[in-house]
């Protein structure tokens, strides 16, 4: 098959890559149509990703069509327009019994070294994972599901609702993802904060209203001054540190929360002391589960949820060494990089 190979740090091109086939009775094959590449697949081509290790095909984020599925498959056939959530848990552990397989310390994830991704042409994933596209959403906002899904789960998670007034710090694809998620919850404000000017443009573009460049504005100050001195409801972090740690805390009203989304390394230091005073939550948001999916694609399809805006550049498969470069150096300003078989 053509496949978009990492074949170790920093070397990424097109080849032909072998094959996935189906294993078990409820295995589905799906033809890759379009592939995202993640910041975890750029950390792939570093080197540094913990699971994603080269010589591999990796890759998680898409939309294809079903080609062949297992015997005992009943729900899906050949032809339908699918994507998959990419991550299955053991199945029987206590977390994966209540529904929290996305924590499973076991979990599988597509485009790791043990299970060849999405810049393969053909991925082969469990019947459970699928999620149809229907005819209303495009194969390029198929591969878009995944990362808006991931900040689903962290809106849902914090039932953002109206009358709330929430921050996203961070306008990246995840930080877009946040505001597609909270905007069809309806919240008072939306505030996004970036120390990008091109980011801020595209969360404008999309529908938010209140954008602060947090490198020349002060944040604290004009959060303060959006919500009559309270603070936000809830801080979402798609870009974490110790500084962003600590001015969320300072921007999130008291009995408030912060939802840390960013990857950030352990011994990042904390606010303790405001976190304290202010009995703020402090909660983690790990990737998504089946039903974030389901609510990303539904609004997709209900025209309430638009990711287009998000697709900055479309490379076709045999330029995979050019997109991995965009994607990692980024000589212009992008936001998502997509693949296209």
């Amino acid at each position: 098959m053509r496949a978009g190979f990492i074949e170790k740090p920093e070397v990424a091109y097109f080849k032909e890559s072998e094959e996935p086939c189906i294993q078990g009775d409820r295995d589905i094959k799906i033809k890759v149509a379009v592939a995202g590449i993640c910041g975890s697949e750029v950390h792939a081509y570093h080197g540094i990703h913990p699971f994603r290790v080269p010589p591999l095909v990796s890759g998680h984020e898409f939309a294809g069509t079903v080609v062949e599925v297992g015997k005992g498959v009943k729900g899906v056939k050949p032809g339908d327009r699918v994507t998959a959530e990419p991550q299955y848990g053991c199945g029987h552990c206590p977390l994966c019994r209540v529904g929290k397989y996305n924590i499973c310390k076991d979990k599988k994830v597509l485009g790791a070294t043990y299970w060849s991704g999405a810049f393969g042409e053909y991925v082969v994933v469990p019947e459970e994972t699928i999620v149809p596209l229907g005819d209303e959403v495009s194969f390029e906002e198929g591969a878009l599901i995944e990362p808006i899904a991931v900040g689903m789960h962290a809106v849902r998670q914090h039932q953002v609702a109206p009358g709330q007034n929430i921050l996203i710090i961070g306008a990246g694809t995840i930080g877009l993802g946040l505001l597609l998620s909270a905007r069809i919850c309806n919240p008072a404000k939306i505030i996004v904060a970036d120390v990008v000017d091109y980011n801020l443009q595209m969360a404008r573009e999309m529908g938010c209203v209140y954008t602060i460049n947090s490198q020349t504005e002060d944040l604290e100050e004009k959060v303060l001054a959006l919500t009559e001195g309270q603070g936000v409801d809830t801080t979402f972090l798609a870009f974490g540190n110790a500084p962003v740690l600590e001015m969320a805390a300072r921007c999130t009203k008291r009995g408030g929360a912060i939802s840390e989304i960013a990857i950030m390394r352990d011994g990042t230091g904390a606010p303790f002391g405001l976190i304290q005073s202010k009995e703020l939550s402090l909660v983690g948001s790990n990737m998504y589960t089946y039903e974030d999916f389901q609510i990303v694609v539904e609004n997709m399809a209900k025209g309430l949820i638009d990711g287009k805006q998000m697709i900055s550049k479309v490379y076709p498969i045999e330029n995979m060494a050019e997109a991995m470069e965009m994607a990692d150096k980024r000589p212009e300003p992008v936001v998502k990089v997509l693949l296209k078989f």
